[in-house]
């Protein structure tokens, strides 16, 4: 996941929504989730087995139909990539846009431990209040679990969030590709 925040000045936060954004936000965070991902993810097993296949019909002069047919593997694996990106770089686009900041309660900080015992992270579990009478819940994974401590005692966090379902959201300061955002009890 990208650092979103950092596309845009902390101060834009403060306005109302819905936010005027800069004119490259839009194609910034397209480039961010594109480059964040893997390359596995764009040549993936359908994709070289196409190109394989395509070359292999080349020399063997094979008929139209089978042709259509690898067509259409194909770009339903291209749509299927469009797809996620899409996905991903909409929900972004709402919440700086539509997103309101509020405090988050810290409801508990949930430690992980790697294979040999030692601290791995922790989850810091949230209740976030979007109006007076809904509340978003969910967790957000940090690497460094004495960090999720410390805002674990302070007991409250400045959140981004959008007001409709599922309440996607992200932490005002310190949010970068080091977090991971989950629904409530997910690990």
């Amino acid at each position: 996941m990208p650092d979103v925040l950092n596309l845009v000045d902390h101060g834009l936060l403060n306005h109302t929504p819905p936010r005027r954004l800069p004119f490259f936000f839009l194609p910034n965070l397209i480039g961010e989730y594109l480059l964040e991902r893997p390359p596995r993810f764009y040549l993936d097993p359908i994709l070289i087995s196409g190109i394989i296949a395509s070359v292999m019909m080349i020399f063997l002069h094979a008929p139209a139909i089978f042709w259509l047919i690898l067509g259409t593997i194909l770009a339903l694996r291209v749509v299927a990539v469009c797809w996620q990106i899409y996905r991903d770089v909409r929900e972004d686009y709402l919440l700086m846009r539509y997103g309101i900041v509020t405090s988050a309660h810290v409801m508990g900080v949930r430690t992980c431990r790697d294979a040999g015992g030692a601290l791995s992270g922790a989850y810091v579990d949230c209740v976030i209040p979007i109006s007076q009478r809904r509340t978003s819940v969910g967790s957000v994974w940090m690497p460094d679990a004495s960090e999720a401590m410390r805002i674990g005692q302070v007991g409250r966090l400045s959140v981004l969030c959008l007001t409709r379902s599922p309440g996607a959201w992200r932490l005002r300061e310190g949010d970068g590709p080091h977090l991971r955002y989950e629904p409530a009890g997910g690990e």
